[in-house]
């Protein structure tokens, strides 16, 4: 459980019904099923007419998703990699089928990145080769995330929407009402006002903030397979191993200052090879 996730969201929801309390508001008086049925009905048929049941099956899952932990196992296939150079470096290429095989067959596997990279490089395809497979595999998975968050977004659009929706279905109940039948009058008004309060919380206390999350992680997500490409075009072109860690230590330590150290030498490496190659 990430509780930066459950402490935030109970936070944005929590400190808005306690401010409300403090000035002497009842709580119940906030909870009122039609305002709920208007916004969170309206917004869940908005984003249904919007990606159609494929995507928003996928809904609850991200929802949950989003509240859970991420495990980093960075610094795990940062060893595993070395472990590779250090053996292609010592016995060849194609000496690496066998540690992949047994990693393969191990409790938790392989990452599959890692195995189709490493794979690529003992079939003796080009580093430039391999970064471009590798690369549209990423470009793939990050427009079906991308696809994904989105409904998260479009959600926080809509649901104030169908708040202020809600508050003209009150204002019509209103007037409706007149002032003949006070009880119908004060569900009215009721509907008018909650049903903007439960868009908005929804929007900005829920949805915006899922979306912004599950985006960092697609960012780190693609940060890791950045580095897993860096490291199988490396181990491809013969890198030093110890130069290799060090490089991948910047992964690891995810500063931007280092980040950019990285592919300057990445790509000084790389032009070196090219050159000693074509030499």
């Amino acid at each position: 459980m990430d509780i930066a996730s459950l402490i935030g969201v109970i936070a944005s929801f929590g400190f808005v019904i306690y401010g409300y309390a403090m000035d002497g508001g009842s709580v119940s008086g906030l909870i009122m099923l039609s305002a709920a049925i208007i916004t969170c009905g309206g917004t869940l048929g908005a984003v249904m007419l919007s990606f159609g049941f494929d995507n928003l099956k996928n809904f609850p899952k991200l929802t949950i998703e989003a509240f859970k932990r991420p495990k980093s196992q960075i610094n795990e296939k940062i060893d595993f990699l070395i472990s590779l150079a250090r053996t292609a470096k010592q016995s060849g290429m194609l000496s690496l089928e066998r540690p992949i095989t047994d990693a393969d067959g191990q409790k938790g596997g392989i990452d599959p990145f890692i195995k189709k990279g490493i794979l690529l490089a003992v079939d003796g395809t080009d580093a430039e080769k391999i970064q471009e497979i590798l690369n549209n595999d990423i470009y793939i998975y990050e427009q079906r995330r991308l696809s994904d968050i989105a409904m998260f977004e479009v959600a926080a659009q809509y649901a104030p929407g169908f708040g202020m929706i809600g508050t003209i279905v009150g204002l019509i109940q209103m007037l409706s009402a007149g002032m003949d039948d006070p009880n119908q009058l004060t569900k009215a008004i009721g509907v008018a006002f909650i049903t903007t309060l439960y868009g908005s919380l929804l929007a900005n206390g829920l949805f915006s903030p899922i979306a912004q999350k599950l985006k960092t992680r697609l960012a780190n997500f693609r940060l890791e397979k950045e580095m897993i490409i860096d490291a199988v075009c490396a181990i491809r072109n013969g890198a030093n191993p110890k130069m290799l860690h060090e490089q991948l230590e910047a992964y690891a330590l995810g500063t931007k200052r280092r980040r950019a150290e990285v592919l300057r030498m990445v790509g000084t490496d790389r032009n070196r090879n090219s050159n000693s190659n074509s030499g």
